[in-house]
């Protein structure tokens, strides 16, 4: 693990989640063009856009610097924008926090922080399928999508929860994070694996089909192969950086371990980029890792 300085401060965009995709030309309905691209985004007020990126932008026909070496900026607005549906329960409390799509389906799924589950028709413009209450409804902030399986995942304060939008009930029961109610804070498939990034620094690996946790080999005798070891199989970040201001010295005073925020395979090259900071509110700092 490579923990690494990637900047002095964690700040909080006003976009709480990105999607990007290429238009699709085999869906039914009006598409965007072959070659366009797309970028979705969710925001803390509870909007859900579309924004069409120009190839110009990238190709070098516009410049990027004026006459004096500045660099220039472009402003685009986005294709179309959506509101999602307020709940009853908690109508001031609707940001949307994480994104994830659908290639096969050409469909968005979006997790807002009032406990729902949202599904779109992402075309040339946004198209809103349903709304799904989730089953554990603290601290929803992250969710991924599984080709496969026709499955989303969503992370909630201590459980990951399963769901497939055309499905009445849920064939797949959640699992429990068990990680000191940190939360989870990053989600991953691969095939029938999901990867689980946690509030408290760890990496988890969930078997779908055997609703399982891998686990550690045991070590065994050199004529032997080593068996499960009833450990789960975890991987820990080391501690990155951590500014140890007023707040810290005056409410914490010592290390805490690093929420992983996010997480992402290099297949080919077999390595894991993981990457966080703290946790608690007001802390500010940052972590990035390589495993190989």
């Amino acid at each position: 693990m490579v923990p690494q300085q990637t900047g002095s401060r964690k700040r909080k965009a006003p976009a709480e989640s990105l999607s990007s995709q290429g238009s699709a030309a085999d869906a039914e309905g009006p598409l965007l063009p072959k070659k366009q691209k797309v970028v979705v985004s969710g925001s803390r007020d509870g909007t859900v856009a579309l924004w069409q990126m120009d190839p110009d932008m990238f190709n070098g026909s516009i410049s990027w610097q004026n006459d004096a070496g500045l660099p220039v900026y472009t402003h685009i607005r986005p294709r179309d924008m959506e509101t999602i549906p307020r709940s009853s329960t908690s109508p001031t409390n609707h940001k949307v926090r994480a994104l994830a799509f659908s290639g096969k389906n050409q469909e968005l799924g979006a997790v807002s922080l009032d406990g729902y589950f949202h599904l779109w028709k992402a075309r040339s413009t946004l198209y809103r399928l349903l709304s799904i209450r989730l089953p554990y409804c603290r601290d929803n902030v992250c969710l991924t999508y599984c080709e496969e399986l026709s499955l989303y995942a969503v992370g909630s304060q201590s459980h990951v929860s399963f769901l497939d939008p055309r499905q009445g009930h849920q064939n797949i029961r959640p699992l429990c994070s068990r990680d000191g109610g940190m939360g989870v804070r990053s989600l991953s498939f691969y095939q029938y694996i999901i990867t689980v990034g946690t509030g408290h620094g760890s990496l988890l690996f969930y078997d779908i089909r055997a609703q399982k946790f891998l686990e550690e080999r045991a070590s065994g005798s050199p004529d032997s192969c080593p068996g499960p070891s009833g450990r789960k199989l975890k991987l820990t970040c080391g501690r990155g950086w951590l500014n140890h201001d007023d707040l810290w010295v005056n409410y914490f005073g010592d290390d805490f371990p690093n929420a992983l925020y996010t997480h992402c395979y290099n297949w080919p090259e077999m390595k894991l980029f993981v990457a966080g900071g703290p946790l608690p509110s007001g802390l500010h700092g940052n972590y990035a890792g390589l495993w190989s």
